[in-house]
């Protein structure tokens, strides 16, 4: 199932890891800064299937993946975007 997106039609794409990002984590009450490894796997999601709207995610939307750095211009992301569309062309 979908973490943020409330999605349960999910098809993994392929076992092989997609991605590794690695980003620090601020240090906040009783946990020091530190770094947070994500794991990333390919899957493939119905885009007929309603997005849900929860306290982890405020804003979904399906958007065309060669727009996706005017949502989130982050270097994690514009790396998946680039290694999506290289797959997507093979």
């Amino acid at each position: 199932m979908g973490e943020e997106s409330g999605l349960t039609r999910l098809r993994m794409v392929s076992p092989v890891i997609f991605d590794v990002d690695r980003h620090r984590i601020p240090a906040r009450k009783d946990e020091p800064e530190h770094w947070h490894y994500d794991i990333r796997f390919m899957v493939e999601a119905d885009p007929e299937e309603a997005l849900i709207i929860s306290d982890e995610s405020h804003d979904l939307a399906w958007i065309d993946i060669k727009r996706m750095t005017e949502y989130n211009a982050e270097e994690s992301m514009r790396r998946m975007a680039r290694k999506t569309l290289a797959w997507s062309n093979d």
